[in-house]
């Protein structure tokens, strides 16, 4: 009946308006509302008006809606935004995560590692303004929207735009006409409390939704004749099935005041299009071809009325359409301007950059630029402007510092060393220009402080001086021959270095230090003929020189798809001291534990991992790992070999099969091949299967821990993985050749 009525509005209209029976041709408006992840649906839409031959003349939207709206507006099709909407990386996209190859070597460790990061001031701590910065997005539309560099007007676009924000401090709407496109998209779908509010002149934009979520008096203003609406937003009442998830909840509370901005519009929508979209909600951006594929069939529910009113439109005359413009494959970058970032030396901005006036760059340059930047840890977010100039592109960057100062912590759980929350705190150009300071705690049963302390050297941040000291209290079992433990030592290390360090760029680094090291055992539990006969306490404090160099290609520092890392240590001992407190008479008991041999001697270790995919769902993952002394080592230098690859400490070597250090190496070779396969996009079964081969340099045998000239060991197990909002979730289970049946492992949250 609607479709009749409207019809017949048409045929009307054409009768008796003495314009339209003249020449002029009514102008078609689109609008589309915002939605989430639920505004996907307008790319089927777009398509289904492109098959019934409707392009509009004016187009407005919101949120979602602006994005889509805007990216068509610029000479987008409706099948590449559907080409852009699957290949995009949303877990990237909505998380701001950067390769982790990206992100500057002395960072790595950090990066991605905490639940929740709060900026410390004078004032005391602050909370985020949003979950997610926006940065990601930011970057995507400003390479997408490449084509309209230096277009200043919407209105000089191939099809006229217009969208919508909201200003936190005025509570008024704010129409976006002109000036930057990516700012406009971005501020318009900032959901609050889920995006950073955009900060713009004297306002602070948020999701336009809050105000309007359908902008049809927009549209007509712009003068649309015809309106066409798409509305995948809530016009009433949120359904209690769509409040899903913490984002969806959020987004419904945002949207609450637009409706009856919505109910106001409605009517002077002439073709009105509302896709049925459950059960997928606001948050469902891993089910953008599902969702496209409802908005394309809704559409084709009133393909009658599209069609009709096409051939009414061009019974009128033709359309007047703005050419396309070409979207530029490279760029001469004559001139780069840096807005923001008070405290970053210029040289140290372009040196991360990697982009210097009179080069020619592609957009995936560009791209790498803008990770390079934040992965120096020092912007809260980038986003760039390219305007043609009369030769090249000037290229503008619109940079927020992070904080200087920022606490942060997670909490992490795992069977060998239980419970604990991992806190630290980064300062950055606080005590001194150009310095990093970092201090993490992990408050536990067994905890850990690791201090750290770098000065650079240069604006660029390529050298730097180093100190550094590390805490750690561990557990070390002791096994018998049938893989049965027989007691436990509490392990103590404390270690001090101080040295320089150079990254060549975000995948090197090398270091060279002198170290201090003092390694101490004390009873925990059991090993009564030791410490009954009157020993407190005994290791080793080392001296030693220190030459490390790492390489980290992967793109991600948990579940990589891609990339690999190799280490390589070099150690010459200096100097070898017994540790001993305790009864002299009974010094005989640890004496072979603690004996000094050689002083200077030397220790030779690395190892290397890669991954490569087979297919989309499957990865190997092939590990090599050795080590070499040329002089017996005492106890608490060796190698401690067993347990999975998660929560290790210092001189632990995981090794599928075997409970944590229950093999007590010096010199070792070992091999291993895992195989993951993904079943879902955050769930994975793993199979492992490692050898080792061992020999222990040494003429005693430390009693009462057992340890074998030679050892050859195969081990295999199976982890299933999933990669949660707090972090990797592991259980694992493994065996070996060597007696003590099946090993379980069970992990949660981010390692220190």
């Amino acid at each position: 009946m609607n479709r009749i009525l409207f019809l017949f509005f048409c045929l009307v209209l054409l009768l008796l308006s003495p314009g339209l029976r003249g020449q002029e041709r009514p102008k078609v408006g689109l609008v589309l509302s915002g939605g989430g992840a639920k505004g996907l649906a307008h790319i089927g839409v777009l398509k289904a008006l492109e098959e019934a031959g409707i392009r509009p003349d004016y187009i407005t939207g919101t949120s979602m809606g602006s994005i889509i709206g805007g990216l068509y507006a610029i000479g987008y099709s409706a099948h590449e935004l559907d080409s852009i909407v699957t290949s995009v990386n949303w877990a990237q996209l909505l998380s701001d995560r950067i390769p982790l190859s990206d992100v500057i070597p002395e960072e790595k460790y950090d990066y991605q590692r905490f639940h929740v990061e709060l900026n410390l001031s004078r004032e005391g701590l602050s909370v985020p303004a949003g979950l997610v910065g926006g940065q990601a997005i930011s970057e995507l539309l400003s390479r997408l929207s490449s084509g309209v560099a230096g277009v200043h007007s919407f209105s000089d676009y191939p099809i006229p735009f217009q969208c919508v924000a909201a200003d936190l401090l005025s509570g008024e709407q704010v129409v976006f006409n002109s000036g930057s496109f990516t700012t406009a998209l971005r501020a318009s779908m900032s959901i609050p409390s889920v995006f950073a509010p955009v900060a713009l002149d004297s306002m602070l934009l948020i999701d336009g939704g809050v105000l309007n979520n359908f902008p049809v008096q927009l549209c007509m203003d712009m003068g649309a004749d015809i309106i066409i609406g798409v509305n995948v937003g809530t016009a009433d009442k949120a359904e209690m099935s769509d409040l899903n998830s913490p984002v969806a909840v959020l987004a419904a509370s945002a949207m609450i005041g637009n409706s009856l901005s919505f109910r106001q519009q409605v009517p002077f929508v002439d073709v009105l299009i509302e896709p049925e979209l459950h059960p997928y909600s606001t948050a469902s951006f891993f089910h953008g071809p599902q969702i496209i594929a409802l908005g394309e069939e809704a559409a084709r529910l009133q393909m009658e009325t599209l069609h009709g009113l096409a051939q009414r439109l061009d019974s009128l005359g033709e359309q007047t359409q703005k050419p396309f413009p070409p979207r530029p494959e490279t760029y001469l970058i004559s001139s780069i301007t840096l807005e923001g970032g008070e405290h970053i030396s210029h040289r140290f901005f372009m040196s991360s950059l990697g982009i210097a006036p009179g080069d020619t760059v592609k957009n995936e340059d560009l791209k790498k630029g803008m990770n390079r930047l934040m992965g120096t840890r020092y912007f809260e977010s980038v986003a760039y402007d390219l305007k043609p100039l009369r030769e090249g592109y000037a290229l503008t960057i619109h940079a927020t510092e992070s904080a200087r100062s920022r606490f942060k912590f997670s909490l992490h759980y795992d069977n060998e060393n239980k419970a604990g929350i991992l806190t630290n705190l980064t300062l950055r150009n606080v005590l001194l220009r150009g310095n990093r300071l970092a201090a993490t705690l992990d408050v536990s049963e067994r905890p850990r402080l690791n201090l750290s302390f770098i000065n650079y050297y240069g604006e660029n941040h390529r050298t730097a001086s180093r100190l550094e000291g590390v805490w750690e209290n561990s557990n070390f079992p002791v096994y018998l021959e049938d893989g049965a433990e027989y007691g436990r030592f509490t392990h103590n290390l404390t270690n001090l270095s101080l040295g320089f360090m150079s990254s060549l760029d975000t995948r090197w680094e090398l270091n060279g230090f002198m170290a201090l090291e003092r390694s101490v055992l004390k009873q925990q539990s059991g090993l009564y003929e030791v410490f009954a006969s009157g020993v407190d306490h005994f290791g080793n404090q080392l001296l030693s020189a220190n030459f490390t160099a790492n390489r980290n290609t992967y793109n991600r520092r948990f579940f990589p798809t891609r990339g690999n890392e190799f280490d390589f240590r070099y150690r010459f001992y200096l100097d070898n001291r017994e540790v001993y407190r305790g009864s002299e008479s009974v010094r005989d008991v640890v004496e072979p534990a603690i004996a000094r041999s050689a002083v200077r001697f030397f220790e030779l270790s690395g190892s290397w991992q890669g991954v490569f995919l087979l297919g989309s769902r499957f990865a190997v993952s092939p590990r090599i790992q050795a080590s070499y002394a040329n002089r017996p080592l005492p106890l608490v230098a060796m190698n401690f070999i067993g347990g999975m690859p998660f929560q290790r400490r210092t001189r632990e070597v995981s090794f599928v099969g075997l409970s944590s250090r229950e093999k007590i190496v010096q010199d070792f070779a070992m091999a291993q091949i895992n195989v993951r396969y993904r079943f879902s996009r955050s769930m994975h079964l793993t199979g492992v299967v490692n050898g080792l081969a061992a020999a222990s340099d040494s003429e005693a045998i430390y009693r009462p821990v057992v340890m074998e000239d030679e050892e050859y060991i195969l081990g295999y197990g199976l982890i299933m993985e999933i990669d949660s909002f707090l972090g990797p979730v592991q259980v694992g289970v493994s065996d070996s050749n060597v007696p003590g049946g099946l090993r379980w492992y069970i992990g949660l949250g981010y390692p220190f």
